[in-house]
């Protein structure tokens, strides 16, 4: 019988907890009379014995860690008891040590980057100075800026843009958009060097004809532009000391300055090319004979009113409106925003959660390598207007390719002498790549352009 058990043990034992205590006695009273009798004296003596309370943490801390060796015992015995007596003394105690953990880290941290160190602040502001003044040099292929990339900082011609070991991780530089070109015209990856795209020349005509007269017959012109890649190229070298030292992946930071730098010359050749070498030979959109134009009443950027701007859509075929976009310098951006039409409303609607920003209703695109409000002058074209995707073709042959030479000359940034890099101990970077463009559809552009001097 559990019951006369359980009374049994607690007898042995001269001492009953709680639990027991209550388990006994409902087990008793469900116990019928003739089962009762035989175990009543027990019981009686079952109901006299001491109660003891269920075992406190530390006994049952000490039961469990029978197996456990002296040192582990005495510190679990320390925990369970003391903690009960200091619970709010000990843990404020900890929360300070912790505390104090986090701002001595903190602290060497600090030390570690130089980032708040006081002692390199000046130092830090001129190796960004430095830094700023070489990004600026590479897209603007300014040779008279740039110097060779060595950590000499005094010597000549090599005083160059030193790298500090703490620092050069801390580059930071003004990041401007280029790519237009290749993000609006259509984009064509080439197998060739060449490409060549026909273009409607002239189109049929539909005659009206009586009845049992002659009809007049048509012909259909094609016209045919080709498309003939161009190299955009550079070559950066560096020393062996300067790979040795830097923080960071310098290759990957040059490759993203001479993307950005070929970006720009893209733009500046489609956009504003005059055909000479200086542009690849290209002639961009605003310099174009063969695109919709139309004129300004004033011999200035600033003359250009609403009216100028809506007649540029008037000009442009009614099939090229469809995805047409409004394309300017964001200088000259300014002034369209203070442009007005007959009824006081501004033409120009910033951008929204529903659209991007527009004039007149259509989209606008900034575009950096058109002329600014500083490059105003007679005759001059400075606003684009229509669907890039139907009027011109964007080729390209792969992407930018490097390759990275520890042997060879290569000629320095001032064109005065050859670098040998064996000789030298350098290391130099090639990038190149190949890229063009042709207008196939002048008419879906129009452009507006300030009227000449003798107007």
């Amino acid at each position: 019988m559990n019951i006369l058990k359980l009374i049994k043990e607690a007898l042995a034992k001269k001492s009953v907890t709680s639990k027991e205590l209550e388990l006994v006695k409902k087990g008793f009273e469900k116990l019928d009379t003739e089962e009762k009798e035989v175990i009543n004296d027990e019981y009686k003596k079952f109901l006299e014995l001491k109660i003891k309370e269920e075992d406190d943490e530390e006994e049952k801390g000490e039961e469990e860690d029978e197996d456990l060796g002296e040192v582990q015992k005495q510190l679990k015995t320390l925990l369970n008891k003391e903690a009960k007596e200091m619970k709010d003394v000990v843990k404020d105690e900890i929360i300070e040590k912790v505390n104090e953990l986090f701002k001595e880290h903190k602290k060497m941290a600090e030390t570690k980057s130089g980032f708040y160190n006081d002692a390199v602040a000046e130092k830090r502001a001129s190796i960004n100075a430095k830094t700023r003044a070489l990004a600026e040099a590479i897209i603007n292929q300014d040779d008279t800026k740039m110097k060779e990339m060595t950590t000499d900082g005094s010597g000549t011609p090599y005083a160059g843009y030193v790298v500090d070991s703490e620092l050069s991780a801390e580059i930071r530089r003004l990041i401007t958009e280029y790519g237009v070109a290749r993000r609006e015209m259509m984009s064509i990856q080439l197998s060739k060097g060449s490409y060549k795209a026909n273009n409607l020349a002239t189109d049929v005509t539909v005659y009206w004809v009586d009845e049992a007269g002659s009809i007049k017959s048509t012909q259909a012109v094609l016209g045919q532009e080709t498309l003939e890649l161009k190299k955009l190229a550079t070559i950066a070298t560096m020393t062996s000391e300067l790979l040795q030292d830097e923080e960071i992946d310098l290759s990957a930071f040059l490759l993203e300055r001479v993307a950005e730098g070929m970006a720009k010359m893209e733009d500046e050749a489609f956009f504003k090319g005059d055909g000479t070498t200086t542009y690849g030979s290209f002639t961009g959109l605003l310099e174009n004979a063969s695109v919709n134009e139309i004129t300004l009443t004033g011999t200035t950027f600033a003359s250009m009113d609403a009216d100028d701007l809506i007649s540029m859509v008037d000009d442009t075929p009614q099939g090229a409106l469809r995805n047409a976009k409004f394309y300017m310098n964001r200088t000259i951006m300014s002034i369209v925003r203070k442009l007005k039409d007959d009824n006081g409303q501004y033409i120009y609607q910033a951008p929204s959660q529903s659209g991007p920003a527009t004039i007149w209703g259509y989209p606008v695109v900034l575009v950096e390598a058109m002329p600014n409000t500083g490059d105003t002058a007679v005759d001059t074209s400075f606003v684009l207007f229509g669907d890039l995707k139907k009027a011109c073709i964007f080729g390209y042959k792969g992407g930018i390719n490097a390759k990275r030479f520890d042997a060879g000359t290569v000629r320095n940034v001032a064109g005065s002498a050859d670098l040998n890099l064996i000789t030298s101990d350098r290391e130099a970077i090639r990038w190149t790549e190949r890229v063009g463009y042709i207008v196939i559809i002048a008419t879906a552009i129009t452009k507006l352009t300030t009227a000449s001097a003798s107007a």
